[in-house]
């Protein structure tokens, strides 16, 4: 009788947790989809035409914003794709390939608006790069009224999504090769003359591809419907889809908010149109011919090409740590003009004023990760662990955590903020929490659910023969064996909440704000001393963080699961 109610109680959990997780995407789906088609009756509007579809395509420049969206999301993720597995072949299997996670792991830790504004800092026209060569070179005794940052194509934008995606798609490229015997397969391509290229890609980077394809959809959804880095580096006549929604979202007029739904409903239908290109591209990779016009070009030993990509690498990678280290400059900085390469003083009164006076801004930032994190590794635990208490190993419908990721930032949280009009919060607290908890859970879900299911049943058995009830085997078994897993869930899910900007914006609603949405305003409007200090802190707290869990990781005993 106990046990049968248990069973029922713990498929009643299930279905809670899984209408907390589904219900919430489909409104935030029905709150941009419905106003798009002129219905909200809150608003007045009960009756479904395609007006605002009309309007929205009739924006002046809105198909170039189209066009730029579609081009900086696929030549960004492809570029990314490329870079980083070239980066794991120069690397692999040799003595600096065991560092290649530790020395990526800051620039996993940045945001991306932190990446945006190391770029303003190298780039713009006062930027340390300019500086290098002026006036000896450029003759610039002050910073020129035109220059190449920013450019009408989006190449910065580009830019810059490629340097903070390439240490990701390391990451996941490295835990993809240490699934399968990497090392044999290249041993065997060089030993029929293939050349280092035409092994990695012909026989390694497809087993790769297979296991981080998920990944690289998510990162298409997200480069072509990126706000924050956008509104820094892309061209501003017109900008992106995504900045073009949130401008007319902005605005005053009552009939903004629909064009701004309509045009989240044309952003979702690009994500969709890109990756259904993407798709059509792997067919053709995957052909007879690509595969014969692959190893023509990648047979021969080209010393210039190996020295070519190889600086171009070199150069990507001073550029991230670069733009880092001159954001840090500029936050100490006293009285730095152009064209001085160094500041003349550093001073670090600027750094203690910021924190006094933004310390319940600091304090919110780290609070909000926190109890994101928490929560969302709490609900994995109970979710990992009720499938199996009903002997479930896996279910079909756990894809539907991810949704949020292929769904525009922009587009569901203005889905949500129309649902949030039933409904008075006196706090903007809660539900900004409970939102980045569909941002954060899948991150924290790919690391951590496999991890719990991997554990030996043998352990499990051996306790359950000795008395120990499903709780105590819980916390005295399972999350010792998977506390690495576990503790880099954590760390992964406060770096991703931390860098959330969007979801700050509009369900924040300015009631309550964060680093992130500050150094943007900073960047778009402050002094580049406290951008420097926000974007200081920025790096601080995130690459603490990882570097903390690595060396809790390092310190406990790693039992083979």
């Amino acid at each position: 009788m106990v046990n049968n109610f248990c069973r029922l109680l713990s498929k009643v959990s299930i279905v809670f947790i899984g209408m907390i997780i589904i219900l919430p995407i489909l409104f935030g789906f029905l709150g941009f989809f419905l106003p798009s088609f002129n219905y909200l009756p809150t608003l007045g509007k009960g009756e479904l035409n395609l007006n605002y579809f009309y309007i929205s395509m009739n924006i002046p420049g809105i198909y170039k914003s189209i066009l730029l969206s579609i081009f900086t999301g696929l030549v960004s993720t492809a570029l990314a794709l490329f870079f980083s597995q070239v980066i794991l072949l120069y690397f692999f299997k040799t003595k600096f390939y065991n560092y290649l996670k530790i020395i990526i792991s800051p620039l996993i830790a940045l945001p991306h608006i932190t990446m945006a504004i190391g770029l303003i800092f190298l780039l713009s026209p006062s930027g340390l790069l300019l500086r290098s060569v002026s006036p000896w070179l450029t003759g610039f005794d002050r910073p020129p009224n035109s220059y190449l940052f920013p450019d009408e194509y989006g190449f910065f934008l580009i830019l810059g999504l490629i340097l903070k995606e390439i240490p990701f798609l390391i990451l996941v490229s490295l835990s993809a090769l240490r699934e399968f015997s990497s090392s044999k397969f290249f041993d065997m391509g060089k030993s029929l003359q293939h050349s280092s290229f035409s092994t990695w890609f012909i026989l390694i980077f497809p087993i790769i591809y297979k296991k981080i394809r998920l990944v690289i959809f998510i990162i298409i959804a997200f480069s072509s419907s990126v706000v924050d880095m956008s509104l820094l580096l892309a061209p501003s006549t017109p900008s992106t889809l995504s900045v073009r929604i949130l401008q007319i979202f902005q605005s005053s007029d009552m009939d903004s908010f629909f064009i701004a739904s309509n045009l989240s409903l044309i952003q979702l239908f690009i994500i969709i149109i890109l990756l259904i290109v993407w798709i059509f591209f792997e067919k053709i990779i995957k052909s007879k011919f690509f595969y014969i016009f692959f190893i023509k070009i990648t047979s021969f030993k080209s010393e210039f090409l190996k020295i070519t990509i190889l600086c171009f690498n070199i150069i990507l990678f001073l550029l991230s740590f670069m733009g880092i280290i001159c954001s840090i400059l500029w936050g100490f900085s006293e009285n730095w003009y152009f064209p001085n390469f160094f500041p003349n003083d550093l001073n670090i009164e600027n750094f203690l004023n910021f924190y006094y006076q933004n310390k319940s801004l600091i304090l919110i930032s780290i609070f909000i990760p926190l109890m994101v994190s928490l929560l969302s590794i709490s609900l994995i635990i109970l979710w990992v662990e009720l499938l199996d208490y009903l002997n479930i190993t896996k279910t079909q419908f756990e894809w539907i955590i991810f949704t949020p990721l292929f769904i525009p930032q922009i587009s569901f949280l203005i889905g949500i903020q129309s649902f949030m009009i039933f409904f008075n919060f006196s706090s903007f607290l809660i539900p900004l929490i409970f939102v980045q908890l569909f941002y954060v859970i899948p991150y924290c879900f790919i690391i951590l659910a496999p991890a719990m299911r991997e554990v030996k049943s043998d352990y499990i058995k051996v306790a359950s023969s000795l008395g120990k009830n499903r709780i105590v085997r819980l916390f005295k078994i399972k999350i010792p064996l998977v506390l690495p897993s576990l503790m880099t869930s954590f760390a992964i899910g406060m770096i991703v909440s931390f860098a959330l900007y969007v979801p700050v914006y509009f369900i924040g609603a300015g009631r309550v704000t964060t680093l992130t949405v500050e150094a943007l305003n900073l960047a778009l409007s402050g002094s580049k001393e406290d951008l420097g200090i926000a974007t200081f802190f920025q790096i601080l707290f995130p690459t603490l963080l990882l570097f903390t869990v690595a060396f809790i990781n390092r310190k406990t005993v790693k039992w083979k699961i």
